[in-house]
């Protein structure tokens, strides 16, 4: 049994431009992964345990800090990164 663990890295980019946030999640059992501002989060194939975050051409308003919640039967880590969308 392990506590889940996860890491999360800060980013910037230009407004318009696509954004994969990635999160390394390890655990057993295997964690739930919760990811904050209602953005869908997808398992990368073949590379078990990367979850990314996909933001199609970034908005400004998609500036901010986002959190990556692991949850299992022994406990529960979050991290937070931030992202910064620069103007054009």
């Amino acid at each position: 049994p392990l506590l889940p663990q996860v890491s999360l890295s800060d980013q910037s980019v230009l407004e318009g431009q696509d954004v994969s946030m990635s999160v390394r999640v390890r655990g057993e059992p295997k964690p739930i992964i919760y990811c904050g501002r209602r953005h869908h989060v997808e398992e990368a194939e073949g590379a078990r345990g990367l979850f990314t975050l996909h933001i199609l051409a970034a908005e400004r308003t998609d500036t901010g800090f986002y959190t990556c919640k692991a949850v299992n039967e022994y406990g529960t880590k979050q991290c937070e990164a931030k992202l910064e969308v620069r103007g054009k």
